[in-house]
């Protein structure tokens, strides 16, 4: 990677080849490779067709003499030394329809944007998400692009769901036709590998026709488990997991997320339930001291992550139980417990692992450092569930009361806590699990996705039920038998499965 240009070059035959074949070039096409990198994509392009233009822009300028020295005796390729996006010469191609007939490319992603461009991005691109560089990429080459014409991109796959990307999605569904989207894991990437996501590849046709885009159909093949089965798209719809999509299906979804490989009953209620937990509870994300090695301290070095860390001595722990909201009154150094990072186990942490200073100094440098961020004070200390920010196989969501969480958890405050049980129930129950990884494919967990879940609520019997059963697991987590816990687990699976399905055929 390119640190300074967020570039990852494209370095696979099989992935470049396919992104050339979906183009369906002919003779004296005019085509834009809008990040060029080293020139990979030209020269696949020349193989295939040799009677093409190719306008190349790069901002890199060692990537700049490469492809100078690649293709100085080729007339019909123009290198250009610019930023695709902020390029006025380019504007005038948008402002008037589009240029090009061909569009591919491997947009930069994931590298930081100084504040002074973010500025710039956003009134150019006006509400679409300034941060990531690839929307952008992905807008402005269809602005570019001819009615009618090709793109072909291989980005991140997290446009097809993230909260900041609705408008690109909006976009995308609005002005093309969507010819086809691969996604697989990014290690087929020659040295790129996200935990965040997975690649993507998709392929579009600028089209402003309401009928044709309303009225397509597209083949998704989602997580494609071997990278050599592209050399076999479109030919090959037999693979697993590959679905025959409606566009105006997608439109249809919440937030026009493409809501991919899932129970019709669920995709429904996400798209069409009232009640959602941001409806019931506060979901809100926890304390950042901006120097956790400094303000934290942890129990053991045995304490997941805490390699980096000092370790709490007996004395320097102050005990929080008879104080409601102890934010002040901290004037020597003393360390209260914090809840920081994910459970070993559901419903209950066993131990207090982490511990934050919360001397009267500490907690002001919280207050107004820069780079700490004092966020919803108000629920510290306060009785709720927390969430990892960060998935993994099992959600273990866990109670908390008289402790302070951190940024790397999500807070969930019920208005009623009649409801607080149920709800903890329901954040570790299986059909719970399924809903979020629809809501967000992705790694993440935040707050903004936790809020969307669809809540059913009970009839008082099931809750008293469901309630009783969650005391139990809760009082069997304190002596560790995991027997009796699986037991009433499947008990509480079975139970919120059959609300939900219920649900599912009476929305």
């Amino acid at each position: 990677m390119e640190s300074v240009y967020q570039s990852y070059y494209t370095k696979s035959d099989i992935i470049t080849d396919y992104m050339i074949s979906q183009l369906r070039l002919t003779e004296n096409m005019c085509i834009l490779e809008p990040s060029a990198g080293d020139g990979v994509f030209i020269e696949k392009l020349l193989n295939n067709q040799k009677n093409i233009k190719v306008d190349a822009f790069e901002i890199n300028p060692e990537a700049v003499n490469i492809l100078n020295r690649k293709f100085s005796l080729n007339t019909n390729i123009k290198i250009f030394y610019s930023n695709t996006l902020t390029d006025d010469r380019l504007d005038s191609y948008s402002d008037n329809g589009g240029f090009y007939d061909r569009i591919i490319g491997n947009p930069p992603y994931g590298g930081w944007i100084d504040h002074n461009q973010r500025v710039l991005f956003k009134e150019k691109y006006y509400g679409h998400y300034a941060k990531e560089t690839y929307g952008l990429f992905l807008i402005r080459s269809l602005l570019l692009l001819k009615e009618g014409g090709i793109l072909s991109f291989i980005i991140p796959d997290t446009f097809l769901y993230i909260n900041r990307h609705k408008k690109l999605r909006e976009f995308i569904l609005n002005n093309t036709t969507i010819i086809e989207i691969v996604t697989f894991n990014s290690k087929f990437f020659p040295n790129v590998n996200f935990g965040y996501s997975e690649l993507s590849i998709i392929t579009l046709k600028k089209s402003k026709n309401d009928s044709q885009t309303a009225n397509n159909n597209f083949y998704f093949y989602k997580g494609l488990k071997d990278i050599n089965d592209l050399c076999s798209l479109p030919k090959n719809r037999e693979l697993p997991n590959c679905f025959f999509i409606n566009q105006f299906d997608v439109l249809k979804n919440q937030n026009y997320s493409f809501l991919i490989n899932i129970d019709g009953g669920i995709k429904n209620l996400i798209n069409t339930h009232r009640i959602t937990l941001g409806f019931i509870a506060d979901c809100v994300t926890g304390l950042y001291v901006g120097n956790n090695t400094k303000y934290i301290k942890a129990r053991s070095k045995e304490v997941k992550n805490s390699k980096n860390y000092c370790l709490i001595q007996n004395d320097e722990i102050d005990s929080i139980k008879n104080l409601e909201y102890p934010l002040d009154g901290f004037s020597y150094e003393k360390y209260i417990p914090l809840v920081k990072g994910s459970s070993q186990q559901p419903y209950i942490r066993s131990n207090d692992d982490w511990f934050v200073n919360w001397s009267d100094k500490s907690v002001l440098i919280y207050k107004t450092d820069s780079k700490a961020r004092f966020q919803n004070s108000r629920y510290y200390f306060k009785k709720g569930i927390v969430v990892p920010m960060v998935k993994s196989s099992k959600i273990n969501a866990t109670l908390i009361e008289s402790r302070v969480f951190d940024q790397s958890l999500v807070g969930i405050f019920p208005f009623n806590q009649d409801y607080l049980l149920y709800l903890l129930a329901l954040l570790n129950s299986e059909i719970i699990k399924k809903i979020i990884n629809t809501i967000n494919p992705t790694v993440n967990n935040s707050a903004n996705y936790l809020k969307k879940i669809p809540i059913i609520i009970p009839d008082n019997n099931t809750l008293l039920i469901i309630n009783a059963k969650v005391e139990k697991i809760i009082d069997y987590c304190k002596s560790n038998n995991l027997n009796e816990i699986n037991k009433i687990q499947n008990d509480l699976d079975s139970i919120i499965t059959s609300l939900y399905q219920y649900s599912f055929h009476n929305e």
